[in-house]
């Protein structure tokens, strides 16, 4: 039996193998079906934005907005997960269009707040329909406790990921 990681011993019970292993199954791996399901997810999104005249990345920023406004242009950039160069694009267009306005921060003036206008409301409100309506047919079928479990296991996988590969393993 040659496998291409001989040695690699399984890290858990659920995972049967891993790459590069005799009995690799690529749609039994959970970090591909990770991978496939956000895939899934954001060309759905994208389709369905589209529509209504918005794409993923405004959608993201006036999501981030409507939940705590104003923001910085860093706290957007984290948790929108875009790189600074392309929030910054996006911020220019968002702010030519009406959506968003930029104010220094009175007390520290290298500080940008981002802010929703009413216009961004207005197209929050819109891509909230439409994500509502993914969110409903993505989880047809599953119930609050699935959902609850799954949130629960993607936050722990985040944070296994987040932990430095080289700093001592939590007991």
């Amino acid at each position: 039996m040659s496998t291409i990681l001989p040695s690699l011993p399984l890290p858990s019970p659920l995972l049967l193998s891993l790459p590069g292993q005799d009995n690799f199954v690529l749609d039994d791996y959970p970090l591909y079906n990770l991978n496939r399901t956000s895939a899934t997810y954001i060309d759905e999104m994208a389709k369905a934005l589209k529509q209504i005249g918005m794409d993923q990345t405004g959608w993201r920023i006036l999501g981030i907005l409507g939940d705590h406004n104003p923001s910085t242009v860093t706290d957007i950039a984290r948790r929108s997960v875009i790189k600074m160069p392309t929030l910054t694009r996006m911020l220019d267009r968002m702010e030519k269009g009406g959506l968003v306005k930029r104010k220094l921060w009175a007390k520290d003036k290298r500080i940008v707040h981002i802010h929703i206008t009413a216009k961004g409301r207005k197209g929050l409100s819109e891509a909230v329909l439409v994500g509502g309506n993914i969110y409903e047919r993505a989880f047809d079928g599953i119930s609050q406790a699935q959902v609850k479990q799954l949130m629960k296991t993607l936050i722990k996988v985040r944070e296994n990921l987040s932990r430095s590969p080289y700093a001592p393993k939590a007991k």
